[in-house]
């Protein structure tokens, strides 16, 4: 697999990114001026070869997210997908989009990467053409992503790079503000459920800028750390998150209808990244702008569904700015 591994590098004045074709993966994003990399990964290819489910900056699908027992029904016909977070199909399956060899090429400010997902891979129907696109525009990293099938199918495509602001350590002293008054609650599987509260004064509540490590702290809905779906349900351009420390601020910006905040809960030092670090529990925090998980068993949120020969397209905009 080695030969087939590639690396691509953008860069201007303000940023920089590397992006590495297995997975359509975001393997570097650096502010220039301090030359922090804000996100986390390995120092080669074999360490995202071996990440124990972490997914670090890859592109997962054809499905982000939880899919309940690995089932759904589309006109009329039953699907089965793989489960592999039983009893759950998560991220795509066994072999999702993560593990896959994309092809590439850089054009000036961006790289394009595409993959055809056959039909029946991993449960879902249809042949699907999937492009993957990073750019560079000023002090913000955009991602693409477009997909076209021959058959009715589903398709929920996210980034799920972990970020962390200072490069290391961990995220409990970051600043986030989440522009949404509305969480989705988790079942005993940390499947996304109906129920959906509004997340005034409680540990969801990051209407205005908090410390990670405070909310945790709040009353009410226990959780050990954050793996929830903020809902937004449009498909508006709007800033979802902000993210801030004393010298960096991201924000995540996004047309897609939903935001899933997860805060590395499951990293328990075993694995060692970049300059040798060992990932421990928030290590980073990931926004994954996607559709409502499992949503295609749910009625009453928008469906993840790509109508045969109707391409769909949506974008996620980091940018990064500096503080002072």
């Amino acid at each position: 697999m080695k030969n087939n591994i590639c690396y691509y590098t953008l860069e201007n004045e303000y940023i920089s990114a590397v992006i590495m074709n297995m997975g359509a993966t975001l393997v570097s994003f650096a502010d220039k001026k301090s030359g922090v990399d804000i996100v986390l990964g390995f120092d080669s290819y074999e360490g995202y070869l071996d990440q124990q489910g972490s997914y670090m900056g890859a592109t997962v699908g054809r499905c982000a997210n939880r899919i309940a027992n690995g089932h759904f029904i589309l006109n009329g016909k039953e699907y089965h997908l793989n489960k592999n977070s039983v009893p759950h199909s998560l991220h795509g399956g066994i072999q999702n989009f993560s593990f896959k060899i994309f092809d590439a090429k850089q054009e000036g400010n961006k790289v394009l990467l595409t993959y055809f997902s056959k039909d029946h891979e991993e449960g879902y129907p249809g042949n699907l053409k999937l492009e993957v696109e990073y750019r560079l525009e000023n002090h913000s990293l955009v991602y693409t992503f477009k997909g076209i099938s021959d058959q009715d199918t589903i398709m929920n495509i996210t980034n799920h790079s972990y970020f962390n602001l200072n490069g290391e350590g961990d995220i409990l002293s970051h600043e986030l503000q989440i522009n949404t008054d509305r969480v989705a609650l988790n079942d005993e599987n940390s499947l996304a459920t109906e129920k959906i509260i509004n997340v005034k004064g409680t540990v969801f509540d990051f209407q205005e800028f908090h410390q990670i490590k405070e909310c945790l702290k709040r009353d009410g809905y226990h959780v050990d750390g954050y793996d929830h779906n903020y809902v937004f349900e449009n498909f508006d351009m709007k800033k979802m998150a902000m993210l801030k420390n004393d010298h960096l601020l991201l924000e995540v910006t996004s047309d897609l209808p939903d935001m899933h905040l997860y805060t590395a809960n499951h990293l328990d030092g075993t694995l060692k990244g970049k300059k040798n670090q060992c990932y421990q529990k928030y290590a980073g925090i990931c926004f994954e702008c996607q559709y409502y998980p499992n949503a295609i068993n749910y009625e009453h949120v928008f469906q993840p569904i790509l109508l045969a020969n109707q391409p769909m397209k949506h974008f996620i905009k980091y940018t990064l700015k500096e503080l002072s």
